[in-house]
């Protein structure tokens, strides 16, 4: 049986996130253009604390908020941060690892920006090479699909960096019951991983200087690649390579 106290504090989540979307429009969608992800935050904290049922009543009445009083650029902006503060919401409900957590916000984070600029592109027909055609001079060495999916891979990347810090702060700060924080040097992934990851460096390695492969194929393995590299160099808490390393990859 749903509780008074768990409909009032629903309801109080609602105007907050009322009020974003007010703020939203009164500021010319400055909230939806700059930090979207602000918007998952209502549903995530109320997910959390009330857990999955009341958490997915909340999240389908802030999914009609934003259908009556929302702009229609508003309507993906704001479900998809929605979706992703429910699902974390969920996880930290259920005591799952952090790590886990912020991986599954960082898949779901770049799959939202990757089908927002699709869906953009689509309907109000922009075209992304003309913008790629000023950077081109400045990395000839990129294509336009490689820097299109690292783009969208580090925006869903910082994305989930706000989100995951950002939570785990408020939730620290109301005395949530969480799984405990560990520093990130003792963060290790699964060997197959690293298994995966060699394999596909090699290949990468044939793609690149023996056999002939479609450029579909060659961005793949060049993206996974460098995402590899700089994902081992964050893990391995080695701020000095990787500051380096970011910075080849800008000068090459």
């Amino acid at each position: 049986m749903i509780k008074t106290k768990q409909i009032t504090k629903g309801a109080m989540v609602c105007a907050i996130y009322g009020a974003l979307l007010f703020l939203n429009q009164q500021s010319a969608l400055m909230i939806e253009s700059s930090a979207s992800w602000i918007f998952a935050f209502p549903v995530l904290i109320y997910t959390a604390m009330s857990g999955v049922k009341m958490g997915l009543l909340v999240t389908v009445c802030m999914g009609l908020m934003t259908m009556f009083f929302g702009g229609f650029t508003t309507w993906f902006y704001s479900w998809t941060s929605l979706l992703i503060g429910f699902l974390y919401g969920v996880g930290v409900s259920k005591h799952v690892k952090n790590m886990t957590n912020f991986i599954f916000c960082f898949i779901l984070s770049v799959l939202a920006n990757l089908c927002i600029i699709l869906l953009w592109s689509k309907l109000f027909g922009i075209d992304f090479y003309e913008d790629f055609r000023l950077i081109s001079q400045y990395i000839p060495f990129i294509s336009l699909k490689v820097f299109t999916y690292l783009m969208i891979g580090m925006l869903g990347l910082l994305q989930a960096l706000c989100i995951h810090l950002v939570a785990l702060m408020v939730c620290m700060r109301m005395h949530m019951d969480i799984v405990p924080l560990q520093p990130l040097s003792k963060v290790q992934s699964p060997r197959w991983v690293g298994v995966c990851s060699i394999v596909v460096w090699i290949a990468f390695f044939f793609i690149q200087n023996v056999l002939e492969c479609p450029m579909g194929i060659q961005d793949l393995a060049q993206i996974y690649s460098l995402w590899i590299v700089l994902f081992y160099f964050i893990f391995e808490n080695n701020r000095i390579v990787l500051y380096f390393y970011i910075l080849v990859l800008f000068i090459l």
